[in-house]
């Protein structure tokens, strides 16, 4: 069966003198997880509106992943001090590509920044510091070496019947956390899949029934030996054959 090529949304890091161009890449933890899901990864540089259509056009799916602060101007704030790093041209890219995705209804997987981008997009708003905006007991934000990727940070509480629901079996889960923003404002149209214990969202899905797309706060893709992660990537790649063969 021909894999199914996936989108990842890049990231981007200057390079030193004598170089002038910058450089784009994405993560092994992200391009193993579509490969352990069954898929193929490709990183395209930042795109405009234009290319990212030609590109989700010949693509099978999208993932969204991780990264820099959403710019809050997207959500009608001006930014706050305890607003970290924000790349502009990286938001433009990722929602030209999650805008050409919707438009040819192809499946998204939304990671961390990505699941703060897609709320952002259809509405929604985001604490640009959690800490500062939204105190409580729970650590989001957890850079503690040597295992803060496998780590698990805090549970979380998950719907039950949500689609996450049924793709565990679990109304409790352990996961990592590696994020000091979090969904304010959930935009209209997305569907909780699971919550911290302090009210913050953790997971969801849009409402839509030719629309595929699901949300995870957590990076699933660095836990290793974890089948919950597993069944979230295989879930998303099958989505991705089942729409392409249909």
């Amino acid at each position: 069966m021909k894999k199914p090529l996936i989108v990842l949304t890049p990231q981007n890091m200057p390079m030193e003198e004598p170089f002038d161009l910058s450089y784009n890449y994405s993560n092994g933890y992200n391009t193993r997880g579509v490969l352990i899901g069954g898929g193929l990864p490709l990183i395209p540089p930042f795109l405009t509106e234009e290319q990212a259509d030609n590109l989700i056009q010949q693509a099978d799916g999208l993932m969204m992943t991780g990264g820099a602060d959403v710019d809050p101007s997207l959500y009608g704030e001006e930014k706050m001090d305890c607003c970290g790093t924000v790349e502009y041209d990286r938001d433009k890219s990722d929602l030209a590509l999650l805008k050409a995705a919707l438009k040819y209804k192809k499946p998204v997987l939304c990671i961390c920044r990505g699941c703060q981008l897609a709320n952002v997009y259809f509405g929604g708003t985001m604490y640009q510091d959690i800490p500062t905006q939204a105190p409580s007991e729970l650590k989001h934000s957890n850079y503690v070496y040597p295992d803060f990727k496998q780590e698990v940070t805090h549970n979380i509480k998950v719907v039950e019947g949500s689609p996450l629901h049924r793709l565990c079996g679990k109304l409790e889960l352990g996961v990592n956390s590696l994020h000091h923003q979090g969904i304010k404002d959930i935009a209209p149209g997305v569907i909780p899949m699971a919550w911290g214990t302090d009210g913050i969202l953790e997971s969801w899905y849009l409402d839509s029934e030719d629309q595929w797309l699901r949300a995870y706060q957590w990076h699933p893709e660095m836990i290793d030996n974890s089948p919950a992660s597993e069944a979230i990537f295989k879930d998303f790649i099958n989505r991705c054959i089942a729409n392409r063969d249909k």
